[in-house]
Protein backbone atom coordinates (compact mmCIF):
# COMPACT_ATOMS: atom_id res chain seq x y z
CA UNK A 1 0.00 0.00 0.00
CA UNK A 2 1.35 3.44 -0.82
CA UNK A 3 2.50 5.89 1.81
CA UNK A 4 0.06 8.57 2.89
CA UNK A 5 1.46 11.96 3.82
CA UNK A 6 -0.34 14.15 6.33
CA UNK A 7 0.65 17.80 6.44
CA UNK A 8 -0.37 20.13 9.24
CA UNK A 9 0.72 23.77 9.37
CA UNK A 10 0.00 25.74 12.53
CA UNK A 11 0.02 29.42 13.37
CA UNK A 12 0.44 30.95 16.81
CA UNK A 13 -2.38 33.43 17.36
CA UNK A 14 -3.06 35.77 20.29
CA UNK A 15 -2.16 34.50 23.74
CA UNK A 16 -1.76 30.73 23.80
CA UNK A 17 -4.10 29.99 20.89
CA UNK A 18 -2.72 27.87 18.04
CA UNK A 19 -4.71 27.34 14.86
CA UNK A 20 -4.25 24.96 11.97
CA UNK A 21 -5.95 24.46 8.66
CA UNK A 22 -6.14 20.76 7.96
CA UNK A 23 -7.74 20.07 4.61
CA UNK A 24 -10.97 22.15 4.87
CA UNK A 25 -11.03 22.14 8.68
CA UNK A 26 -9.80 24.73 11.13
CA UNK A 27 -8.51 23.30 14.39
CA UNK A 28 -7.86 25.30 17.54
CA UNK A 29 -5.63 24.44 20.48
CA UNK A 30 -5.61 26.71 23.51
CA UNK A 31 -5.04 26.72 27.24
CA UNK A 32 -7.72 26.92 29.94
CA UNK A 33 -5.74 29.67 31.66
CA UNK A 34 -5.86 31.74 28.44
CA UNK A 35 -8.95 32.14 26.25
CA UNK A 36 -9.88 28.43 26.45
CA UNK A 37 -11.12 28.39 22.83
CA UNK A 38 -9.97 24.83 22.28
CA UNK A 39 -8.61 21.74 23.94
CA UNK A 40 -5.00 21.69 25.10
CA UNK A 41 -2.35 19.89 23.01
CA UNK A 42 -2.34 17.05 25.53
CA UNK A 43 -6.14 16.70 25.45
CA UNK A 44 -6.05 16.79 21.65
CA UNK A 45 -3.42 14.05 21.63
CA UNK A 46 -5.57 11.77 23.81
CA UNK A 47 -8.65 12.62 21.75
CA UNK A 48 -6.71 11.65 18.61
CA UNK A 49 -5.97 8.23 20.10
CA UNK A 50 -9.60 7.71 21.13
CA UNK A 51 -10.85 8.92 17.75
CA UNK A 52 -8.46 6.65 15.90
CA UNK A 53 -9.55 3.63 17.96
CA UNK A 54 -13.20 4.43 17.24
CA UNK A 55 -12.56 4.77 13.51
CA UNK A 56 -10.45 1.63 13.27
CA UNK A 57 -13.16 -0.25 15.21
CA UNK A 58 -15.62 0.49 12.42
CA UNK A 59 -13.08 -0.72 9.85
CA UNK A 60 -12.35 -3.94 11.77
CA UNK A 61 -16.06 -4.61 12.30
CA UNK A 62 -16.67 -4.16 8.56
CA UNK A 63 -13.75 -6.44 7.69
CA UNK A 64 -14.83 -9.14 10.15
CA UNK A 65 -18.56 -8.92 9.39
CA UNK A 66 -19.40 -7.76 12.92
CA UNK A 67 -22.45 -5.56 13.41
CA UNK A 68 -21.00 -2.78 15.52
CA UNK A 69 -23.87 -0.74 16.93
CA UNK A 70 -21.50 1.67 18.61
CA UNK A 71 -18.30 2.13 20.53
CA UNK A 72 -17.57 4.60 23.30
CA UNK A 73 -13.91 5.06 24.16
CA UNK A 74 -13.03 6.55 27.54
CA UNK A 75 -9.45 7.55 28.17
CA UNK A 76 -7.55 8.36 31.33
CA UNK A 77 -4.04 9.71 30.88
CA UNK A 78 -1.65 10.61 33.70
CA UNK A 79 1.13 13.17 33.25
CA UNK A 80 3.64 14.62 35.67
CA UNK A 81 3.82 18.26 34.58
CA UNK A 82 7.21 18.87 36.21
CA UNK A 83 9.07 17.84 33.04
CA UNK A 84 7.18 20.16 30.70
CA UNK A 85 7.58 22.96 33.26
CA UNK A 86 11.37 22.53 33.15
CA UNK A 87 11.63 21.01 36.63
CA UNK A 88 13.72 17.96 37.42
CA UNK A 89 11.79 14.70 37.49
CA UNK A 90 12.50 11.02 37.05
CA UNK A 91 9.13 10.64 35.32
CA UNK A 92 8.92 10.88 31.54
CA UNK A 93 8.07 14.28 30.10
CA UNK A 94 5.23 12.57 28.26
CA UNK A 95 2.38 10.58 29.70
CA UNK A 96 3.19 8.11 32.47
CA UNK A 97 0.16 6.02 31.62
CA UNK A 98 -2.79 5.96 29.27
CA UNK A 99 -5.74 3.72 30.09
CA UNK A 100 -8.20 2.88 27.34
CA UNK A 101 -11.66 1.60 28.22
CA UNK A 102 -13.99 0.80 25.34
CA UNK A 103 -17.70 0.08 25.69
CA UNK A 104 -18.41 -2.02 22.62
CA UNK A 105 -22.04 -2.37 21.59
CA UNK A 106 -22.03 -5.55 19.52
CA UNK A 107 -23.33 -9.08 19.85
CA UNK A 108 -20.03 -10.40 21.21
CA UNK A 109 -19.00 -12.15 24.40
CA UNK A 110 -16.68 -10.37 26.83
CA UNK A 111 -13.69 -12.32 25.54
CA UNK A 112 -14.68 -11.61 21.92
CA UNK A 113 -14.95 -7.90 22.75
CA UNK A 114 -11.46 -7.98 24.26
CA UNK A 115 -10.06 -9.77 21.20
CA UNK A 116 -11.84 -7.23 18.96
CA UNK A 117 -10.32 -4.32 20.92
CA UNK A 118 -6.89 -5.97 20.81
CA UNK A 119 -7.13 -6.18 17.02
CA UNK A 120 -8.38 -2.60 16.78
CA UNK A 121 -5.48 -1.30 18.88
CA UNK A 122 -3.04 -3.38 16.82
CA UNK A 123 -4.30 -1.68 13.62
CA UNK A 124 -4.50 1.85 15.08
CA UNK A 125 -1.58 3.98 13.79
CA UNK A 126 -1.65 6.33 16.78
CA UNK A 127 -1.64 3.41 19.24
CA UNK A 128 1.28 1.93 17.29
CA UNK A 129 3.19 5.22 17.48
CA UNK A 130 2.90 5.11 21.26
CA UNK A 131 4.24 1.56 21.46
CA UNK A 132 6.99 1.83 18.86
CA UNK A 133 9.44 4.68 18.46
CA UNK A 134 8.81 6.81 15.40
CA UNK A 135 11.59 8.85 13.85
CA UNK A 136 10.87 12.50 14.59
CA UNK A 137 13.21 15.14 13.21
CA UNK A 138 13.07 18.83 14.00
CA UNK A 139 14.68 21.94 12.56
CA UNK A 140 14.41 25.68 13.08
CA UNK A 141 14.60 28.51 10.54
Amino acid sequence: MPDKTIIVNTQMADGWKVTANVREHTLVIDQPSATDLGATPLETFIFSLAGCISTIAKMVARDKGIKLNGIDVNMTAVLNTDGLSGKETTDPVGFKSIDIHARIDADLTSSEKQAFLDLVCHRCPIHDNLLNPTLVEHSAQ
